[in-house]
């Protein structure tokens, strides 16, 4: 099954096809320069970061924005559920517990950092429907800026390491100071690019949706899409970010297996580029990349998550208004995660969900996120290589990681959305 879009049948049609192209071009903008030249999680706004701000206010438009936030999407004909609930679930979640921050008097910077990453969490409910007459240029767009995003962070990364390419597998290399590689956009990257370029090589193999190109133009993108997506993994193995490996492995395998079905030459190439990997290249980094994860792993567990989330539930659990509503947007736990120093975040959503927003807001949250679940599972059944490159860095900040906070997951989440999002979309074959 091929999932392909409506012709435009009037020129109103024509037009909102023409204004998703600005708004997913600005999207494209956004995302390159936030990869070039800010952090995943940026200490300050300077003028970068004012500038992505105002490509995303482009993205967006003013109408769905307006309607949101006045409730006005409520009542409209057209709307989604997960436009509705998200609605509904970001009123609850900004309101309450800014209030509630500026009640037990937090920091107003401490407050303004957690509430800028919270619209990022409903990014999908802005988006989506600005986006979907776009169908399918807009997916294409989200998806190429969130990999050229990842890759620009990746390439600054190794500009900082000096490119020393020989310490993967021998010692664990330094994350630096900004943390680009926690951005979910660089396991995206390193996910989807292999995944296109063997789309490029294989097209049998390739995701639906994708862009036709001429024979010539393929097999001039994908040695270009490889190198990159080995150029990412490196860097990942580098500096031992154990969840994306696993993920990369489990994901890898999955659309090998998924690929074999249409022709067995990508298994075949794979198998052997691992073998001439491990045979050829000095010092078996393969093979000492493993050994690393499994030397950090034995060394520090899961980074005291669940001393994190002890913490939590004890600050939490001081009174009934704090377990029920949190502590508020602001609200700062000494940590034992880091050391005991009193932050502003925890490694877990729902532990930071706990702490800010109280059962209450968990709730609300957890409502949102159950009705993009459906979208999760069509996507996956009619684009498993896009939702092979996608899922498991949602999946990875929703679970495990602190990129719930980051714009690149935000925007993962509607990429997701729109992808799976029925709209204009028919069935064919």
């Amino acid at each position: 099954m091929r999932l392909t879009p409506k012709r435009p049948d009037s020129a109103a049609d024509v037009a909102g096809s023409r204004a998703g192209l600005w708004r997913g071009g600005a999207l494209v903008a956004a995302l390159v320069l936030y990869g070039l030249f800010s952090a995943p999680a940026p200490a300050e706004v300077g003028l970068v970061e004012a500038v992505v701000g105002l490509l995303l206010v482009v993205a967006t438009g003013w109408h769905q924005p307006v309607a949101v936030f006045s409730g006005a999407v409520l009542l409209g004909p057209g709307a989604r559920r997960f436009e509705t609930i998200g609605a509904v679930a970001l009123a609850g979640v900004l309101w309450l517990p800014l209030v509630r921050g500026a009640a037990m008097d937090w920091a107003a910077r401490d407050m303004v950092r957690d509430v800028v990453p919270l619209f990022y969490l409903f990014m999908p409910v802005l988006l989506v429907t600005p986006l979907r007459s776009a169908w399918p240029w807009a997916v294409r767009l989200l998806a190429t800026g969130l990999a050229l995003a990842g890759v620009a962070f990746v390439v600054r990364w190794w500009a900082g390491a000096g490119w020393a390419f020989g310490a993967i597998g021998h010692r664990t290399m330094p994350e630096g100071a900004l943390y680009l590689l926690n951005s979910p956009a660089v396991l995206f990257a390193a996910l989807w690019l292999p995944f296109c370029a063997v789309g490029l090589v294989w097209p049998g193999c390739a995701a639906p949706g994708m862009p036709k190109f001429t024979p010539w133009l393929r097999l001039a993108l994908a040695p270009l899409f490889s190198v990159a997506a080995v150029l990412v993994v490196a860097a990942l193995a580098g500096t031992v970010h154990r969840l994306a490996l696993i993920m990369i492995a489990f994901s890898g395998a999955v659309f090998l297996v998924w690929c074999a079905r249409r022709t067995l030459w990508p298994v075949v190439v794979v198998g052997l580029g691992l073998i001439l990997l491990w045979a050829l290249v000095p010092g078996d980094p393969l093979s000492s990349a493993v050994d690393l994860v499994v030397a950090k792993s034995e060394q520090v567990g899961v980074n005291e998550r669940a001393n994190e989330a002890a913490a939590v539930l004890d600050q939490a659990g001081r009174s009934l208004t704090a377990l029920v509503f949190g502590d508020g947007w602001g609200a700062l736990i000494a940590n034992p995660a880091v050391g005991g120093w009193r932050v502003s975040y925890t490694h877990s959503f729902p532990s930071y969900l706990v702490l800010k927003t109280g059962l209450f807001g968990l709730l609300l949250v957890l409502c949102w996120l159950a009705t993009l679940g459906p979208l999760a599972v069509r996507l996956a059944r009619s684009n498993p290589p896009l939702a092979l490159a996608a899922l498991p860095p949602v999946a990875g900040g929703l679970l495990f990681h602190t990129s719930f906070k980051y714009l690149c997951f935000g925007l993962l989440l509607t990429l997701v959305v729109l992808a799976a999002e029925e709209g204009r979309w028919t069935e064919a074959g």
